[in-house]
């Protein structure tokens, strides 16, 4: 007996270890079959769950329900104790824990909404509900997938959303019956309803869906559309869409979420104009890379930076816009990153600062754009479409895209990916010196680049306009030490140079080429504040959400160090500001400033101007002018979202901006000009693709 019992468990182990997936394969999901009987106005749900084992000869998994839940009773063979705010359900019924084929669970209670936090106070005018909320029993290994079928009743005019396809929506006795199957693997269960007016049309057999808290036509056809043309763009570049429906939800929190096949995006930012064109794409993308294929969080999350690389700057790629978008985002990591809060890609999970996002987001974008760089567009192209082919609904890490890259290329990517994904900090370039001889009507170009420790491997660009054109020439030069020099043979006299000119390499920015902008002194360690000494508005609140109570002051002596933030239209400090916004076409007078030539009177509109310190101290100053008392409240929750920009406008209370510029850029330390005055061209850079979105 027990020689059978010992081949019994050894057979068992054996076909566990072969059924057991590595955590970058496919993997066996659980199914679950859900009935919710819901009252939203409590948040109250009965449920009944019918859980399948697809690999029922494995170990038995644990799973966890939220605390607030009741089971009606407990399975046979399974035990239940409470486990820090959930309820853990243990198979215990034999020494062998051979699963049983399914688990059916009956329970009730209050559900929680995985979207407020600890201090928010519960919204009875919607719902959401996700693996947060443990509304349905979660297990608890790694990298665990689930399929799905939910039905639900709730009150109509209710309406309940989820993933997957839509199979049932009709009128029962007075109550909505809703049901949504999800036939592909995916990491949790959301269910998200509210009094929906729901738009849906079909577009090439696959339905799209926008659900809006009031019923707007306009705003639905605008979405709708823009998903087709989404759809098919990414699709054309990477491969089919993964899912069987498409879905903008509108969310009355100010989110902006992508989930497996909809988008869950707040009531203020879906009317923005420029949201359809920007954050739209990017959740709509999020399907492919971190829905489509999972992220291993553990080893870093790749999927943030991929998505913005792909739908944010290819976009601007796709105008011509591209350098300056990825100025922008080196920018945010200058403002936001340091010593302190830097960590490695491999580190990055999810966006919870401006440093994280700058790290997480801005660098990542940039690391897959000089990946690009590297082994060339075509490559790169087929190395995405490769990618996404081989893990469709399955997890992948770095290794498994250096592996893919590999592949395509023929390269070896270990520095690369070593460097970049598992080194945290930016190089630091600058040229330091450049001169040229000439010989019988060749010129000898001598250029020496400095990096500063630690030291980086990078392929630079470097452009030469000559004489002989004012179009520049682009170079590579491969930089690995301190100080290279490096000899370029021209046949026309060289007129100057510069280096990476497209912003093609992620780099430290160098202070001088910054130009002042908001992102500077959100992101600075240690700022003051300075409130005017007599004023009709009360700058206080605005002063201390800012900087600390010590570094505020009022009176008028001499100003402090560093970064300064300036209040009230009458400030000492204010000509200061005059002088340098004069250089820029903007005059401060008596009923208003003129930016440009258009007039924008004090009455009713608040302004915000950063720039340069012009004493003897280092460091930025920011001026704010409010309108009028009710809309500083406005500008403090509004001006951390405006990071780029050196000088903004808003009118109203609300307030709404209405004007906003970024100061010009400098390449201080990246060029030399030999001859000045000589015109100097860039040539056009290619995009990654040559289709648009819209045609």
């Amino acid at each position: 007996m027990r020689n059978s019992f010992i081949l019994e468990v050894i057979s068992l182990l054996l076909l566990a270890l072969i059924a057991a997936p590595n955590k970058v394969g496919a993997f066996d999901s659980i199914h679950h079959q859900l009935q919710i009987e819901l009252d939203p106005s409590k948040q109250f749900a009965r449920i009944k769950d019918s859980i399948k084992f697809k690999n029922s000869l494995g170990n038995c998994e644990s799973f966890f329900l939220h605390a607030n839940l009741k089971l009606d009773k407990i399975p046979d063979g399974w035990k239940v104790k409470n486990s820090s705010g959930l309820l853990k359900l243990d198979f215990v019924k034999s020494r062998t824990k051979i699963c049983p084929e399914t688990l059916v669970l009956s329970y009730s209670g209050v559900l929680r909404d995985s979207s407020l936090g600890p201090d928010d106070t519960k919204d009875f005018k919607g719902f959401f509900f996700s693996g947060e909320s443990y509304f349905y029993p979660r297990s608890n290994k790694s990298f665990s997938q689930v399929t799905f079928e939910m039905q639900v009743s709730l009150p109509e005019p209710w309406q309940a959303v989820s993933q997957g396809q839509r199979q049932v929506d009709q009128l029962s006795g007075g109550r909505k019956i809703i049901s949504w199957k999800s036939s592909y693997p995916t990491e949790e269960i959301f269910l998200i309803g509210n009094k929906f007016d729901v738009y849906t049309t079909l577009y090439n057999g696959l339905p799209l869906y926008v659900f809006l808290l009031q019923k707007e036509d306009a705003l639905a056809s605008k979405y709708l559309q823009a998903a087709k043309g989404y759809i098919d763009f990414y699709s054309k570049l990477i491969g089919p869409y993964p899912y069987k429906k498409f879905a903008l939800i509108e969310n009355s929190r100010q989110t902006g979420y992508g989930m497996p096949s909809f988008t869950l995006m707040g009531s203020r930012i879906i009317r923005f104009p420029f949201i359809l064109h920007s954050s739209y794409p990017h959740e709509i993308l999020h399907n492919w890379w971190g829905n489509g294929v999972f992220p291993d969080i553990k080893e870093g999350n790749w999927s943030e930076g991929l998505t913005a690389y792909l739908a944010d700057h290819l976009l601007m790629e796709l105008k011509g816009k591209g350098a300056h978008y990825r100025f922008q985002e080196m920018m945010k990591y200058l403002n936001y990153v340091n010593e302190v809060n830097d960590f490695p890609l491999s580190e990055f999970s999810y966006r919870d600062s401006m440093a994280s996002q700058a790290i997480g987001y801005a660098k990542l974008l940039m690391v897959f754009h000089m990946l690009r760089t590297e082994i060339g567009d075509e490559k790169f192209l087929k190395g995405l479409k490769k990618f996404y082919a081989s893990y469709k609904y399955k997890y992948a890490d770095y290794e498994n895209i250096r592996e893919n890259f590999e592949e395509v290329s023929g390269e070896n990517l270990h520095i690369f990916f070593r460097q970049w994904i598992h080194r945290k900090g930016a190089p630091e370039i600058r040229l330091k010196k450049a001169s040229y001889d000439s010989f019988k009507n060749r010129y000898n170009l001598k250029l020496t680049v400095e990096q500063s420790t630690p030291i980086f491997e990078l392929k630079l660009p470097v452009a030469i306009w000559t004489t002989s054109s004012p179009l520049g020439e682009i170079h590579f030069i491969e930089l690995n030490a301190k100080n290279m020099e490096f000899n370029f043979e021209l046949s026309s006299e060289p007129v100057a140079l510069q280096l990476d000119p497209y912003n093609d390499v992620f780099r430290s920015l160098g202070v001088d080429e910054v130009p002042a902008s908001l992102g500077q002194i959100y992101g600075a360690e240690a700022v003051s504040a300075l409130l005017p000494k007599n004023g009709s508005l009360d700058y206080q609140k605005f002063a201390h959400s800012v900087a600390n109570s010590e570094m505020i002051f009022t009176d008028q002596g001499n100003t402090p160090e560093g970064n300064i933030w300036v209040f009230g239209r009458e400030h000492m400090l204010k000509k200061s500001f005059i002088t340098q916004l004069k250089k820029s076409n903007i005059l401060v007078t008596k009923k208003g400033i003129k930016i440009q030539g258009k007039s924008f009177h004090w009455e009713n509109h608040s302004f915000v101007f950063t720039l340069p310190r012009t004493d003897t101290k280092k460091g930025i100053m920011t001026w704010v002018i409010a309108g009028n008392a009710e809309s500083i409240p406005g500008l403090i929750r509004k001006l951390p979202h405006y990071g780029k920009y050196g000088y903004l406008v808003f009118k109203g209370t609300a307030p709404k901006n209405i004007k906003k510029g970024i100061w010009p850029s400098n390449p201080v330390g990246m060029q030399k000009i030999f001859k000045d005055g000589n015109p100097r061209l860039l040539p056009d850079q290619k995009p990654l693709v040559a289709f648009l979105p819209f045609p």
